[in-house]
């Protein structure tokens, strides 16, 4: 099958249940396996972007989520199956503390761009002050040097958000763009991020069963979409 709508791939999320956004092990199940190249980087239109501008449309139309969930690349995954996904997922992944405050940090905020719940998390990049003086420029290069021994334990912010999302903790509610003077649309779209209780409703992600019991379910369908793939092929897809 092809893709040549936003209806298409929401179709596909409907039937399969999970769509990943890239190509892996195996074969056909990605939506870039599925893209014709006209609609995967379209070269006559740079204001449009072909399966990139779906994105958000889909997240909001299709009542699914979205998210790093497929080893650590993107992934549409339906709500018939997300919150069996998700009581998983967060009962196999351990939160850092730097974990945990991003986290706590979203959920107090409820929906946060990337750049602003970075910014938040104390990651934004401070101002470059020009200085002059030698001295004052040696002490500040030794204080760079303490600073990052200090730091050098923290875990980088990507690394963070895509751990959570991979959890099942974060997902991606929207993509946002920049627009110039001339109202000409720049750059890729941002990333809002939000808990899955927040964007589909704590009632929709309750399960009352234990976290087998999901992984359960969840490979049986798998294996019954796939019954060609191999064990571990579909154990990733859960894991």
């Amino acid at each position: 099958m092809l893709i040549h709508s936003k209806e298409d791939i929401e179709r596909q999320i409907i039937e399969w249940g999970f769509l990943p956004f890239f190509a892996d092990s195996i074969p056909g199940f990605s939506l870039e396996e599925m893209t014709p190249p006209e609609l995967w980087f379209p070269e006559d239109d740079l204001s449009d972007m072909g399966v990139w501008d779906y994105k958000t449309d889909i997240i909001l139309e299709a009542d699914c989520a979205y998210g790093k969930f497929y080893k650590k690349k993107a992934c549409f995954i339906s709500m018939d199956w997300f919150p069996d996904f998700v009581n998983y997922r967060r009962s196999k992944y351990t939160l850092t503390p730097n974990e945990l405050s991003i986290l706590g940090v979203l959920k107090e905020h409820h929906s946060l761009l990337s750049k602003e719940l970075k910014k938040l998390c104390g990651y934004a990049a401070k101002k470059t002050i020009r200085i002059t003086n030698p001295i004052d420029r040696i002490l500040l290069e030794e204080n760079k040097i303490s600073h990052k021994r200090v730091k050098s334990d923290k875990e980088s912010f990507d690394t963070a958000i895509t751990r959570l999302q991979m959890a099942g903790y974060i997902v991606s509610a929207a993509f946002e763009y920049n627009y110039d003077k001339q109202g000409k649309r720049y750059g890729w779209g941002v990333a809002r991020y939000c808990t899955p209780e927040d964007f589909f409703g704590e009632e929709r992600m309750l399960i009352n069963y234990d976290a087998q019991l999901s992984y359960q379910k969840l490979y049986s369908h798998l294996r019954n979409l796939f019954p060609f793939a191999q064990e571990e092929q579909i154990k990733q897809i859960i894991d």
